[in-house]
This record gives C-alpha cells, structure tokens and sequence, in this order.
C-alpha cells in the first residue's frame, strides 16, 4: 500500500519572473544548472555594455550630417527655440515625424531646464545621447540574456566582447538616428525571437517601424513570418491594434500641431521615397559592394564571420541546446541577410543604413567563432591528441578574437583622433552673455564652408547670441534655414 506522502501532489512551484527588469538585472527565479559554468550574469553584462556605450556618448563624433540636420537641429530648436530647418520638415512635404523628436524631449527638455542655454548647452546634448546609450544597453543585455539562456554561455561571452569592443557599436549605439532606434528594437525583437514571446515581438516591431524608420519593417519580415505561422494571432493581434491606434493618433496630432495642418508624416515618408516623387539617387549612387567595404571598415572580420553563420549552422556539431533551437536562431539572425539584401539593392547607400543590423552581426559572428572552435577540434582531434587538438582550436580562436579587438578599437581611436576637430572647435568661441544679445543686430553669424557637413549642431556653440550660417560655395543643393524664416523651402539658401 502506497504511503500516504507518496499519493501527496507535489506543489506547483511559482514561475519564475519573467518581466522585462527581472530578464535584464538578473532576478528571475530560474533553477540553477545542475553543471556549474562559467557565466556573466545579465546585471553585469548591462554594466559592461552601458560603460561601454558612455564611452561612445563621451568621444564618438556625430558621423552623418543627417543626424545634425535632421535630428540634432529639429531638437536644438524644440529647446530653445531657434536652430536650423531642413526642406523634409516643410509643410509641404511635411516628411519627419515630430513624435520622434518629442520622445527625446523627456530626457532633454529638463537637461536644458537645469544647464541653461549657454555652454550648459553641450551638457543636454550628452545627456541625451546617454538616455541612447542607456536603451541600447538594455536592447543588447535582453538579447545577452537570451543568447545565455537558449544558446550557451560560451556564446553569450563572445557575444559581450563583440558589442562591447565593436567599432559600428562604438558608432550607432548613440546616434540621433531612427536606424539606431530600430536598430534597438530589431536587438529587442531577436532576444524575444529566442524566447518564443511573440508578443514581444510584435510590439518591438512596431515600436521600431511606427516610431523609429518605417523603411526598415523589410527587417522585420522574417519575424512577421514566424507570427503568421507560429503564433496566434487572435492573442496577439487586438494588442496590436491597440498600439497601432495609441501611436499614430498622437504621431497625427504631433503633425497637426507643428506642420500647421492635418497630415500624417510617416505616411508622406513612405508615399515620397517609395511610391512616386523622391529619387534617392539624387544624394549619391555607390555599387553593389558598397556596404561589404563599409562593414569590414566599421566590423572588420565580424562581417564575414556574421554572413557565413547560415553555412556554419549546417556543420554545426555541438549546439548546446540541441537541434530544435537551430531553425529558431537562424529566425532571429534572418534580418541580417534580409536587410543588406534589400539595401544592397538600392542605388543610394549610406553608412548609417547598415546600423540596423549591427548587434545581431555580433551574435552571428560569435555563434561562428563558438562553432568553428569545436568543428577545429573535432576535425584534429582525429589526427592528433585530444588534448592538443584542443589546445590548437583555442589558440585559432584566440587569434581571430584578439584581432577583431586591435582592428575595432583602433578604428575607434582612428575616427576619434583623425575626424573629432570639428566636435571641439566650437569651444573655442567666447561666451556672449544673455543680456546682450537684446536685438537681432547682437546675433553673432558662425560660417561654414564646403565641408559644412563635417560641423556639429547649434548645441555647441555657446550661447543663443550665435547662429549658423553657411558661405557661398560651389555646392548648389538645398542647405538648412532658420526655423521660421521667411524663405520658402523650397528655395532653401542661407548664406552669410
């Protein structure tokens, strides 16, 4: 007869916490393994990436004069109210949405609250890019997390050195771009990939679709793929829809409000550059092998290790979680070779386009590094020893690996040494007190040049008595005007 402790139901045990905090500083209630690892836990990999990205607030330069322009600009203005206009904020084109700038707000606003609007103004520029480095941070930790949960901790490893020491991470994880926003939420949506929480992945997709750029939801097409054929989509589906509406509706307002009219300027984004009127090629025309010159450039031998990841999957023998992970990993890393499919296509190509898939070129060049030691193994372990088989595999490894780590960082110090003069330029201008600048006649004109695009914003120079303005040059094309000018875009020329 069976004891009466033996027909007792074991207790359910509480599931463990699986909120987004708990997944990044560490505090789910998971079982420990039964074989202890050598792990890095998910509070302090955030640390090391969060160092990692104040670095790059601290010394990055500003890369793209679309970041100034479009972005930086927009923003200076929003806080101070003066700074310069590109032609894609006219109202006739009406093509950037304000909601994005106003998210940035939040942190800036009462950064320029507290540091006024002199050199203080360099304060609430870096502060802003922290609040990036921050979220970036966060995006890269979850996927960590994941990685370190479904894939090995060994890959989880290497995956940490790569975000950290990466010379495109150094570059995109800070920039006032709606490429790096996406490229954040496409992190998100991948270490949700890996979890198989699809609503995770939904609502990352379209925060960095609807919020971030709309042109990049061709990177999320392999995940909208696994919904329709995985998921269920009456449960994720009416969330969708609330977000969807809870988002353009104030994205609408934000148009109304400051385009002076009813528009919807994700929707003239997409009209303009897809369907008819913008021609891209305008802005430069690069070949098929731009984005290949570029990558190795900013990842050196994390690009190639990254693409090759698809033939490596195939050969790979020592998949710590067994094969049922595979196809899902190679979902996750999908949007890799998407993407640079669908941009490679284009005629205009820009550097900043590539941002978008950065981290998960990370996490495909590790999970390379993590299978081409154990296939090396292997491989001389039936021609030699085990022991020095081994010995051999680690050694190749740790060359490839100490060479990504010279190659990026000396690239960053590169960009940094060679390209960071016009970031500090501007401190040299004196300070004109407040008091003084009482008439439009006070406004000190700042000029640049052919090499205009090389200078940051009106968030360095020192004070609002000084505005930018451009000489008259061989360049022929639309430059930025004042905010409120009389000029019609159109037309746009400001000349000292």
């Amino acid at each position: 007869m069976a004891s009466q402790s033996s027909l007792r139901k074991r207790r359910p045990q509480p599931s463990p916490d699986k909120s987004w905090s708990a997944e990044l500083f560490g505090l789910s209630a998971s079982k420990p393994k039964a074989k202890r690892q050598r792990t890095i836990s998910t509070r302090v990999a955030f640390l090391l990436l969060f160092a990692a990205r104040l670095l790059s607030v601290y010394f990055n330069i500003v890369h793209d004069c679309d970041e100034v322009f479009n972005y930086w600009e927009p923003l200076h203005y929003l806080l101070y109210g003066y700074g310069l206009q590109t032609w894609e904020y006219s109202a006739r084109y009406a093509l950037r949405p304000y909601l994005y700038l106003l998210l940035h707000t939040t942190v800036a606003a009462p950064a320029a609250l507290w540091f006024g609007s002199e050199s203080g103004k360099v304060a609430v520029f870096h502060i802003t890019k922290a609040s990036l480095a921050f979220f970036s941070a966060v995006s890269e930790a979850l996927l960590f997390r994941a990685v370190h949960r479904h894939l090995s901790p060994a890959i989880a490893r290497m995956f940490l050195l790569l975000l950290c020491v990466s010379s495109g991470m150094f570059t995109s994880a800070t920039s006032l771009l709606p490429s790096s926003f996406t490229m954040y939420a496409l992190t998100a949506a991948s270490a949700a990939v890996l979890n198989s929480d699809h609503r995770r992945v939904m609502l990352y997709a379209m925060v960095g679709v609807i919020w971030g750029w709309a042109v990049a939801g061709i990177a999320f097409l392999p995940y909208a793929v696994l919904l329709l054929l995985v998921g269920n989509p009456m449960v994720y589906l009416p969330a969708g829809v609330v977000f969807v509406t809870g988002t353009v509706v104030p994205m609408i307002g934000c148009d109304r409000l400051f385009y002076g009219k009813w528009t919807f300027s994700l929707w003239n984004f997409v009209r303009y550059n897809v369907f008819g009127g913008g021609d891209s090629a305008l802005y430069g025309v690069e070949g098929p092998s731009f984005y290949m010159r570029n990558g190795l450039n900013n990842l050196n031998f994390i690009l190639p290790l990254g693409l090759i990841y698809p033939l490596v999957a195939l050969l790979d023998l020592c998949q710590v979680t067994g094969n049922e992970w595979r196809p899902r990993v190679l979902i996750a890393l999908s949007p890799i070779y998407v993407w640079l499919a669908a941009i490679t296509a284009l005629p205009h190509k820009e550097e900043r386009f590539m941002y978008v898939i950065y981290p998960l070129m990370c996490l495909a060049a590790a999970a390379t590094l993590a299978s081409f030691r154990t296939l090396t193994s292997t491989i001389l372990g039936k021609l030699f020893s085990r022991s020095f088989a081994r010995w051999i595999s680690r050694g190749a490894t740790a060359v490839v690996v100490i060479a990504i780590v010279l190659l990026s960082l000396s690239r960053s110090i590169a960009l940094v040494v060679n390209y960071g003069a016009p970031m500090r330029l501007y401190t040299q201008l004196p300070q004109i007190p407040e008091e003084a600048n009482t008439t439009n006649s006070d406004v000190v004109s700042v000029c640049v040049g052919d090499e205009w695009y090389r200078y940051p914003s009106s968030f360095f120079l020192p004070g609002s008595a000084y505005r930018l303005q451009f000489v008259e040059s061989a360049f022929d094309g639309m430059l930025p005007i004042a905010f409120n000018a009389s000029q019609v875009c159109a037309s746009c020329s400001s000349y000292c």
